[in-house]
């Protein structure tokens, strides 16, 4: 369980003024004079933020540097309000009159400024997701839990496998950013969340608070794809880690300055020490046209909220990101953030692994693979904003449950980097030999990452990876790597050669298939083999029954 004291630079910087027209995002020149140095981080980044450069080692460099305190207090006396800072970017959000602005402009350590909303009358909200669907109360269990409606998204990864080996995001951080977490501090299914005390922070980057409870309640849905617990009904992919719940999106309008913000919260959960980012928010194009992306953007080098992305990930954080519902738009292919080289960014399929139309198209403009992976996103089990349980459909959904997965295989290998994590996950998937523009590398297998990762290669012909738990009591599960669908025989076999126990299961092509034997056959202590057989050859482990 993880419980962080925040210094007050890992807050934004607000001040209260009279609202005024425009707001910009105002670039500093340098650091200089600044009141901090890379050689004491722990004045500017938290225990935990130190702790996960180190094991990665990644070096501590100007850029983390907080801005300089001096510059931002010559802005706001020339009569601006200051919104954010950004370490990164080396700037501020403000807001002022054009007047203002010029002012500000004359300062010597100002390079330039980039308007990044203005204000309108008229505003269009926006639809983050797909409709909610239907109730969902169809109970499925796999041995640790009972999983209900969530199975099927669960399982197109064989994120059991983790989860049947005790890795459920326990000591992990997943930094959430989205548009609000409505009633998170009521619902059922995040009861669990709230009595783990595992809602390590909250924060409002569009208000300029901790109150996130009370906002647009996306956040809140895709949350409870990672850390719901309802048994029988909805298990998220990773219930026991804990999380940044960063509000950074303003529902009600469309502007740039939600990618600064994007960017002002990706630096909080650096500072905070998260492990993960998951953003299910996408930018394309805004209300005001001439703040518009345009495809060629899409580069990883031109969007703010995609170049803070993979910064992000140049701190140690792994960055997955939803692709975007825009596959059958006419804007057809990925969003920003998701664009970034470093990110992950995740497509949509249903249960049977077929891709969705509305899944957002790659490449990158600049030939990269996007999206890099995909998950279920149609039908998926989610809280609903009643509090219960339904279902609902998008990218949006498909991000969280990939990024829950993806924190509990690092949970179970802490000491590898984001990086390594990233690769493991990419080459489990079901078309990484051959990655195409709707599913990208595919569908990830979580038990095949986790091979790739304790034996650093990919199998390539059938094989046993494991029989567990070796010596066993009750249960004895027998995980089979196939790089074909076939039918197979698992048997298990005495010290004295008779074979007490056979049966034929189905094995799917490229995939860790994972087998339960139950213990109904009365087995006595000692010594036995588990030998399982294809038309290619037969293989044998010895196990100890006590």
């Amino acid at each position: 369980m993880l419980r962080l004291i925040f210094l007050f630079l890992v807050f934004p910087l607000f001040t209260l003024a009279q609202p005024a027209n425009n707001k910009y995002f105002i670039n500093f020149s340098n650091k200089n004079s600044s009141a901090f140095s890379v050689s004491n981080p722990s004045a500017f980044l938290s225990s935990r933020a130190i702790a996960r450069r180190a094991a990665q080692n990644i070096s501590i460099i100007t850029e983390d540097l907080p801005v300089n305190s001096n510059y931002i207090s010559s802005v706001i006396l020339k009569g601006a309000t200051v919104l954010t800072r950004s370490k990164w970017f080396n700037g501020v959000t403000i807001e002022c009159d054009s007047s203002v602005l010029a002012s500000i402009m004359s300062l010597p350590f100002v390079v330039n400024a980039e308007c990044i909303y203005i204000q309108s009358n008229f505003k269009q909200p926006k639809q983050l997701t797909e409709d909610l669907i239907l109730k969902y109360n169809s109970p499925l269990r796999v041995l640790n839990f009972d999983y209900g409606g969530s199975f099927s998204q669960i399982h197109l990864m064989n994120g059991e496998f983790l989860h049947d080996r005790g890795f459920t995001g326990e000591g992990k951080l997943i930094a959430l950013l989205d548009a609000g977490f409505y009633s998170v501090d009521q619902f059922p299914a995040f009861e669990n969340l709230r009595n783990l005390n595992n809602i390590i922070s909250t924060w409002d980057f569009v208000t300029g608070d901790s109150s996130v409870y009370e906002d647009d309640s996306h956040g809140m849905s895709v949350l409870s794809t990672i850390a719901g617990n309802i048994p029988g009904q909805l298990v998220g992919t990773a219930p026991d880690a804990s999380f940044l719940l960063l509000r950074t999106e303003d529902i009600g309008s469309e502007n740039i300055i939600e990618e600064y913000n994007w960017a002002v919260a990706a630096e909080y959960a650096d500072s905070a020490g998260a492990d993960v980012i998951s953003s299910s928010l996408g930018y394309t194009q805004f209300d005001d046209p001439a703040q518009d992306h345009t495809y060629s953007d899409m580069d990883g080098n031109h969007c703010p909220s995609s170049i803070a992305a993979d910064k992000a990930v140049s701190k140690g954080m792994l960055v997955i990101t939803s692709a975007g519902n825009s596959g059958n738009t006419s804007w057809h292919y990925i969003s920003a953030p998701s664009d970034g080289d470093s990110v992950l960014s995740i497509g949509a399929v249903n249960s049977d692994g077929n891709h969705v139309s509305f899944s957002s198209w790659g490449p990158s403009s600049d030939n990269e693979v996007k999206p890099n992976l995909v998950a279920q996103g149609r039908d998926c089990a989610i809280a609903d904003v009643f509090g219960g349980i339904s279902t609902g459909n998008g990218t949006s959904f498909s991000c969280p449950i990939l990024a829950g997965a993806a924190t509990c295989l690092w949970q179970s290998y802490p000491a590898l980097s984001a990086m390594q994590i990233k690769n493991a996950i990419e080459r489990s998937a079901n078309y990484y030999l051959a990655p195409n523009d709707t599913l990208g590398y595919g569908i990830p297998d979580f038990g095949l990452a986790n091979y790739i990762l304790s034996t650093g290669k990919v199998p390539s012909n059938d094989d046993v990876i494991g029989v567990f738990p070796n010596p066993f009591s009750k249960n004895l599960n027998v995980q089979f790597f196939s790089t074909t669908s076939q039918v197979i025989k698992i048997e298990v076999i005495n010290a004295i050669g008779q074979i007490i126990f056979s049966k034929h299961e189905n094995a799917l092509a490229w995939s860790v298939n994972t087998y339960t034997i139950f213990n109904d056959i009365n087995l006595i202590s000692g010594y036995y083999f588990v030998k399982v057989s294809t038309d290619e050859g037969s293989f044998v482990n010895k196990v100890i029954k006590y």
